[in-house]
């Protein structure tokens, strides 16, 4: 009888990946840490309810779908802290489920006025110890309020707005956490400054979170600014849009990113006109390495946009950068 040989070799460590996926938390309204009677549950209003109702579920399908990360934001907090009573409690939560927080969002308030530094950056910190204590490193910050109301901005009041934010970064470098810069579309930090912007913050303590969509609504090449600062950028939210540079009337308006007549600003990746593939190219060219948040604010479907968007990573994006 023929003998198989064995293999001598030493099988090879599974190693870390360069780029690591994280989903952004848009379910709202998450009740419940596990539903147990899941089957009395669902006959109580026989819809799809119960699948969207407790974080056991909601966790396991991003583990499902690869996305080993979590970005939470203010939203979740009022009810998720008290249902689980702890950061710690949701991290091992989470972490039992194969799922850990990779960072959360948050607003830098009012950074153009001088007289609020010292409430922002308390207000900051205790955003960068909350992150601390779910075990994430990267705390994106929206870097101004909405331009509606306060734009535009003096050029003392981006300087203002860059001294502040870089405060915050140094105190979470200290934490172990990177500050990255999210601009939005429609907030005062905007077109004609936002780079202006980011180079008056100081790059050892204050780095970017490249949201897409956003920056390419606001009215910028993404591929050229990536390419221009990818030595800034720390993190994306990664999501499409099909209507990039949008006119100074809209971004300007007042609540425009929550119109209630249907529109959609946000898509999921490879459905608006974005060139993630051309991207990708420059993160192998640059070698990223971290995490990237795919973000599917505005879908009617959180799940369906959770898998749409990670089939088009895995078989028109992973093999670029691999």
């Amino acid at each position: 009888m023929e003998q198989i040989q064995k293999s001598s070799a030493t099988p090879a460590k599974s190693e870390i990946p360069n780029i690591k996926y994280s989903h952004m938390n848009h379910w709202k309204n998450i009740p419940y840490q596990r539903i147990d009677n899941f089957r009395e549950f669902y006959y109580e209003d026989k819809t799809n309810s119960a699948y969207y109702t407790d974080w056991d579920r909601i966790l396991r399908y991003q583990k499902s779908l690869g996305f080993n990360g979590i970005e939470l934001a203010p939203w979740d907090f009022p009810e998720m802290l008290p249902l689980f009573g702890s950061p710690q409690a949701f991290k091992d939560f989470a972490a039992e489920r194969g799922v850990e927080v990779s960072g959360m969002f948050h607003l830098i308030d009012k950074p153009y006025d001088r007289t609020h530094h010292k409430q922002t950056l308390e207000e900051s910190k205790k955003a960068v110890d909350l992150l601390v204590e779910f075990g994430g490193t990267q705390l994106n910050s929206a870097p101004i309020n909405n331009y509606y109301g306060v734009g535009p901005l003096s050029r003392d009041q981006i300087k203002a707005s860059a001294e502040i934010i870089t405060e915050v970064g140094k105190y979470a470098t200290d934490k172990g956490v990177q500050i990255g810069i999210h601009n939005e579309f429609f907030l005062a930090i905007n077109k004609d400054n936002h780079r202006e912007y980011l180079e008056l913050t100081d790059p050892r303590y204050v780095h970017y979170c490249l949201d897409t969509a956003q920056v390419a609504l606001l009215g910028e090449d993404i591929l050229e600014f990536y390419d221009t600062y990818h030595d800034r950028i720390c993190t994306f939210h990664l999501k499409d849009t099909a209507t990039p540079a949008l006119p100074d009337d809209i971004r300007y308006s007042r609540d425009i990113e929550i119109v209630d007549d249907g529109t959609r600003w946000f898509w999921e990746p490879g459905e608006g006109v974005l060139d993630f593939k051309g991207l990708y190219q420059l993160l192998k060219k640059h070698q990223f390495k971290g995490w990237v948040t795919v973000e599917t604010d505005g879908t009617p479907d959180l799940l369906a946009s959770m898998a749409l968007s990670r089939y088009y990573i895995d078989n028109q994006l992973s093999e670029i950068y691999n």
